[in-house]
């Protein structure tokens, strides 16, 4: 059967899909020019006016300056080893957390909610957080950048009420058979919420990778400072990074700064659009459900 559509709805769908693709454009121009930049050479960079959205001889002579910069790939994997221990800490410690509050039994359960939500509104800090890494003997350590991070309160709260949410006839069952708290939520909760926690773990990664300030001020150590450090530092102007990614090359062969930075932005962002596509399932299932239980 062949719908017909009136022509106030053919106008209303043309409309939207104009608006849509505005918005699409303006998301993927910015990387499509990144990107752009980064494949040009420095002679057609400045022949075009430092402006090149598809370069007519790509060239990747920024790319294998970058990754044979020996502080680039230690900077890599100190940002792989925070975006990984950090969020799977996170997770554990928000999901214990999470559960603990949960049961409506527990002594002292307002006054712990009441503690959870003050660390929302108030915050302690810059300086008291120095001063207590310092104390603890964690500056210059990845552990600097991870622990100030280790329970994400917002996240808490939210998977509190999915758990709240969750059918109770299965806990009462598994209770019934002898079920303890440890199998209750290794074997029930933990897997019902792995949704919630998706979407948190996500938010997560995408925050410990993108994080420059807490090494700026908890970190002087250079060998193990983050990409995203080492992008700040090199959009910034400091000139002793590009001095070492054209270390030992001739003047004729080095490559421009500009090519450079965009390069280097290219490297930093490659590894959350590579993994995103991995956690959309789960991040838009958890947003359903959180919309679905309230």
């Amino acid at each position: 059967m062949v719908k017909y559509r009136s022509g106030s709805e053919y106008t209303y769908q043309v409309v939207i899909h104009i608006i849509v693709g505005l918005i699409a454009l303006t998301c993927v121009f910015p990387l499509v020019y990144v990107v752009g930049m980064s494949l040009t050479s420095q002679p057609e960079l400045m022949a075009r006016n430092y402006f090149v959205i598809i370069p007519q001889e790509p060239s990747f002579v920024a790319y294998t300056r970058i990754l044979g910069t020996p502080v680039v790939w230690r900077s890599l994997i100190v940002s792989g080893v925070r975006s990984s221990v950090g969020p799977a800490m996170t997770l554990m410690l928000t999901l214990l957390g999470a559960y603990v509050l949960s049961i409506k039994t527990l002594p002292g359960r307002k006054f712990l909610l009441i503690m959870v939500v003050a660390t929302i509104i108030f915050h302690a800090g810059l300086i008291p957080t120095y001063l207590v890494l310092r104390n603890l003997g964690m500056l210059n350590t990845i552990w600097a950048m991870m622990i100030p991070l280790a329970v994400d309160s917002f996240g808490l709260l939210i998977i509190k009420v999915f758990i709240e949410n969750l059918p109770y006839g299965l806990v009462e069952s598994a209770q019934m058979d002898g079920a303890g708290h440890i199998q209750l939520l290794v074997w029930i909760v933990a897997p019902l919420t792995a949704p919630a926690l998706a979407a948190i773990g996500m938010f997560n990664i995408v925050t410990h990778w993108n994080s420059w300030f807490d090494a700026l001020v908890f970190i002087s150590d250079k060998q193990i400072w983050p990409m995203q450090l080492i992008l700040r530092n090199m959009l910034a102007g400091q000139a002793f990074l590009n001095d070492q990614m054209n270390l030992g090359i001739l003047a004729s062969q080095r490559v421009g700064t500009e090519s450079l930075k965009m390069a280097t932005v290219v490297i930093g962002t490659l590894p959350m659009l590579m993994l995103y596509p991995f956690l959309q399932k789960y991040f838009i299932h958890g947003v359903y459900l959180g919309a679905v239980k309230g």
